[in-house]
């Protein structure tokens, strides 16, 4: 009897090592996916009031979708509070929104947004004030937008365009020069 509650236990092991290694090849959205889903998501408003003019807001609108800003590509990165890459990264993300804010065309098709996966909003308010972006950091307390994109690790760095099509995405710490450069090629 030992040796078959062995081999069966082994097989169940097995079996539940072929299921995760399935679920993780899933893993997060590909280029040339269409998932408009994602620009539909919709967020608490920013309290912020440079985000809330970033984001087009009025005053009383207490939730923004991404896809009721007025821009053509919309550049995401998804963050972690806890992190290390991404707190590292920070100053390159925020000298990446820089460059775009001075190059008046691209600014003017293209949003750019963090979002926390996970995080509660006292962590938001602290990432604003460690990192200091000038756009709006979005709390994903529950990973409900993490989810629908995968659950990737952070940083995660997604460009779409107005039909929720999946132009670039990238894992890990981006190289923004790079970045920027093909930000530069949208039509």
């Amino acid at each position: 009897m030992r040796g078959f509650a062995g081999k069966y236990l082994v097989l169940v092991w097995l079996s539940l090592a072929l299921l995760a290694g399935q679920v993780s090849a899933a893993g997060p959205l590909g280029v040339g996916e269409r998932h408009p889903e994602i620009l539909a998501f919709v967020f608490p408003a920013p309290e912020v009031p440079d985000h809330r003019v970033y984001l087009e807001l009025g005053e009383d609108q207490a939730s923004v979708a991404l896809a009721d800003m007025e821009k053509d590509f919309f550049l995401i990165e998804i963050v972690g509070v806890y992190c290390p890459v991404c707190h590292n990264q920070a100053p390159d993300i925020l000298r990446l929104y820089q460059r775009i804010q001075r190059d008046a065309e691209l600014a003017g098709k293209l949003a750019m947004v963090a979002v926390a996966a996970g995080a509660t909003p006292m962590e938001i308010e602290h990432l604003h004030r460690t990192w200091r972006f000038p756009f709006p950091i979005f709390q994903d307390g529950d990973y409900i937008l993490h989810k629908l994109i995968g659950e990737p690790d952070t940083p995660y760095t997604l460009l779409l365009d107005r039909e929720g099509s999946i132009l670039y995405t990238h894992l890990g710490r981006s190289d923004t020069s790079s970045l920027y450069n093909t930000l530069k090629q949208l039509p």
